[in-house]
């Protein structure tokens, strides 16, 4: 029997590159899956792959950032599968192109990333929590949350993106103690760099030279974990932040984070 048999779930960010891997690998296990991005052609794009595939799945776009805009795409899935099993939030971003030290940070910047990261993880988290306590104990539900390896340690540039990882750590601990009773699990997942696709390929690349395995954090990595912590293997596991980095938190490693 497939791992998400019968079980529902709900994927932020499920039109970029973790979030769409981790809602076609839900879907292989057997969920299904509301499939939720800002951009509706990418979350298309997501459903097709998952429903060619034998999968089940639909397109729920929303704006993480929009409180309503959330509740409105959780209640969707809802209605169409019949409950809420599963809340993973990965939409997120840094300033990426416009990173500055917090004294030279603009407002805009500092309120997106903010509104993406943090207030997303709460928007969703809030939504999948009604549900999933109003479905009662014996049901129970998983919400896993993204965080970053960034929000452990800081890095120049990106205090902004810092606080708002931070943030979805400390949310993480408080919601579990909330949501224990219910038999809901919270987890959040930490990665380190996470090798895209078109980023390069030699051994010069940022993803090589800053983890201590020599190997490079592709988005199966951090979705396994996701699915390890939704899993009925981690029914015990709550309140954790899972670091997944090939141990570039241990060391500089040519890097100050």
């Amino acid at each position: 029997m497939k791992r998400f048999e019968n079980k529902s779930a709900f994927v932020t960010g499920a039109g970029g590159y973790i979030g769409s891997v981790t809602a076609k690998m839900l879907a292989a296990e057997g969920a299904k899956v509301g499939v939720c991005d800002i951009n509706e052609e990418t979350c298309a794009q997501t459903v097709r792959a998952i429903t060619e595939a034998g999968g089940t799945a639909i397109a729920v776009p929303a704006d993480v950032r929009d409180s309503a805009s959330v509740d409105a795409a959780v209640a969707k899935t809802v209605a169409a599968f019949g409950g809420l099993d599963i809340m993973v939030h990965v939409a997120g971003g840094s300033a990426r192109k416009d990173i500055k030290c917090l004294a030279d940070q603009s407002d805009e910047v500092i309120l997106r990333v903010l509104g993406v990261n943090l207030l997303g993880g709460i928007w969703t988290s809030r939504a999948a929590a009604r549900i999933m306590r109003e479905q009662g104990r014996e049901r129970g539900g998983r919400i896993v949350n993204i965080s970053s390896l960034v929000g452990v340690n800081g890095l120049w540039g990106c205090t902004d993106y810092a606080a708002s990882k931070g943030g979805i750590m400390s949310m993480t601990k408080a919601l579990a103690k909330e949501m224990g009773p219910f038999g809901v699990t919270v987890n959040s997942v930490a990665p380190g760099c996470v090798q895209r696709p078109g980023t390069g390929a030699d051994d010069s690349d940022y993803a090589l030279k800053t983890n201590f395995l020599g190997k490079k954090c592709e988005a199966t990595d951090i979705a396994e974990t996701i699915l390890f912590l939704c899993s009925a293997a981690a029914r015990f596991v709550t309140g954790q932040t899972w670091i997944v980095d090939g141990g570039r938190g241990l060391g500089m490693k040519g890097t100050d984070c």
